[in-house]
């Protein structure tokens, strides 16, 4: 059902690239080799002309599943994220995608917080979904089976 899971953050001027790519690497489970992890890093300009750059984290197949559960066990730690994403699911479903972003300081320094606002790391969950049935209210199901999955 997982095809998918792009984790990406932005890592500004003034802030320290490894940091950020710390912060990333906080929700990649250890087990998963480096080489099937397909990083990039894209060099951009901010909204007033700041330099930034882009780092994505891919992975898929079998290491997008255990990606999966990993960040999952992380969210289900604390109860305020469950929470959280229960009560605003719909919202972060497009398609065939599920879209979470968490803290990305509190990430760095290796806690779990899902949060909305700017200074995130951003994870989508990108799912084949082969039924007829409406693809987000598929997307729904999975994510609310797991919520509710022990940990």
């Amino acid at each position: 059902m997982l095809n998918s899971v792009k984790i990406s953050a932005i890592a500004h001027a003034t802030e320290d690239e490894e940091k950020v790519l710390e912060a990333i690497e906080y929700f990649i489970p250890e087990e998963i080799d480096e080489e099937k992890i397909d990083l990039e890093v894209i060099e951009t300009q901010g909204y007033f002309g700041n330099p930034i750059k882009i780092i994505t984290a891919s992975v898929e197949g079998k290491e997008a599943k255990k990606v999966f559960k990993h960040i999952f066990d992380l969210i289900k730690a604390d109860e305020k994220n469950v929470n959280k994403l229960k009560k605003d699911l719909k919202l972060r479903i497009e398609d065939n995608k599920f879209y979470v972003r968490f803290d990305k300081q509190k990430a760095y320094l290796g806690s779990c917080k899902v949060m909305d606002g700017d200074d995130v790391v951003r994870v989508v969950f990108n799912f084949k979904i082969f039924s007829p049935k409406n693809k987000e209210e598929k997307v729904r199901e999975i994510i609310e089976k797991e919520l509710e999955s022990e940990k």
